[in-house]
């Protein structure tokens, strides 16, 4: 093979696409599937919960598979099998909506946590800028979902075919693109040698402060994020302006894509801005759960440029682990702990919103979720690496 870089690129790039479409392209559709499927604002928070949970239960999983697959066995699966519950989660009632979105998150969970194995083993020298590119290209096309997802419905309902359903549905088209650029890598070995069997579990990081610092860090940003995925689109009084603002939103997080790997790579001590983001991110979300029609744009702007926890622990992954076995146990570790946590948020949220009607009781949980962030980042942007903190 004469350009694996160039096709690990190419394969990377296209698995990004997937990252986040199976759910930002859902929440603009919520209004639609609940006159069509009838379906409780709680049933919705569990949808909003099926994407941290099954990312979770993929983290947990993932070292047991790594031993048995390379990565790029297991990204041409969870390609295919993104693409495959997307299908399904269209094709019938709430019940095989639900069972597609379990297949296909948990697929996307395994590529979650895979993401940052990839860089490491096919651009072991250019670890930053290759998390910026795949975190960026993800951004993008996030974006791109809910601003295209009302508009392919309609064009969809004109043709005399299940809006919604195409609209979803569409999605699985990246999944199968992405699934086909893995194939010819199958048999090609990566910088670090992707086969290479990784005792993850040999390494306890959940007794370190870096290990418990990441995973608080993913699970209550993730906590947060989901939240809004899910139910940005209801906080304002009109659906086509709730869909925008989420495009909005998601468009927002391409500087923090940049900035966050930027700022790990070239800073001893990122926290500083770490702690901005994390007033600026709860500032918005306060604007938008009391106030949202007051200034709806400038809540959003000031909400979607919070998350820099979020790429910054992607990248920390693999500045705090020595070796492909610390940053595989960390990204495990930290993603399985992390979006266990980030599961109870679309849930609370549903349940909140069920019982009082009003998006001001929300705020509470976004208080909450901001203050564990900024203390796991503290710990997490500390200047060391897990396997010397396991062997003290």
């Amino acid at each position: 093979m004469k350009s694996p870089r160039l096709l690990a690129l190419t394969a990377i790039v296209l698995t990004s696409f997937n990252l986040r479409t199976a759910i930002t392209a859902l929440a603009p559709l919520v209004p639609e599937i609940q006159t069509d499927l009838a379906v409780s604002a709680t049933h919705i928070g569990v949808l909003g919960m099926i994407p941290t949970a099954m990312f979770a239960l993929a983290a947990f999983v993932l070292p047991r598979l790594k031993r048995k697959l390379s990565t790029s066995q297991l990204l041409l699966f969870a390609m295919l099998l993104t693409a495959a519950g997307q299908l399904i989660r269209v094709v019938g009632g709430a019940n095989l909506l639900t069972i597609g979105s379990i297949l296909a998150l948990f697929a996307i969970g395994i590529t979650n946590a895979l993401m940052p194995l990839a860089v490491r083993e096919y651009f072991p020298n250019h670890i930053a800028s290759m998390s910026t590119t795949y975190l960026v290209s993800s951004q993008l096309v996030q974006a791109s979902a809910p601003m295209l997802a009302v508009p392919i419905s309609l064009w969809a309902a004109h043709l005399g075919i299940s809006g919604w359903r195409v609209s979803l549905g569409s999605w699985a088209l990246l999944g199968l693109a992405a699934a086909v650029a893995w194939i010819p890598l199958l048999t090609s070995r990566s910088g670090t040698s992707s086969n290479q069997n990784l005792e993850v579990n040999m390494l306890p990081v959940w007794k370190t402060s870096v290990g418990l610092g990441l995973g608080f860090m993913f699970g209550f940003t993730s906590f947060s994020t989901y939240i809004l995925m899910s139910f940005l689109p209801q906080m304002v009084s009109d659906p086509q302006l709730g869909a925008i603002l989420l495009g909005w939103w998601s468009i927002l997080g391409l500087p923090l894509n940049i900035l966050g790997p930027w700022f790990v790579s070239r800073f001893r001590d990122s926290y500083p801005l770490l702690f901005t983001a994390g007033i600026c991110f709860l500032i918005g979300n306060a604007g938008l759960c009391l106030a949202p029609m007051a200034a709806p744009w400038l809540w959003v702007t000031l909400s979607g440029l919070g998350p820099l926890a979020f790429p910054m622990a992607l990248t920390l992954i693999n500045f705090r682990a020595r070796s492909t076995a610390g940053a595989a146990a960390l990204s495990s570790f930290a993603q399985g702990l992390g979006y266990s946590v980030a599961c109870l948020g679309p849930l609370l949220t549903g349940l909140l919103l069920d019982a009082t009607r009003s998006f001001s009781s929300v705020l509470v949980l976004f208080i909450l979720a901001t203050i564990f962030v900024l203390i796991g980042g503290y710990f997490a942007t500390r200047a060391v690496h897990v396997e010397d903190l396991i062997n003290r």
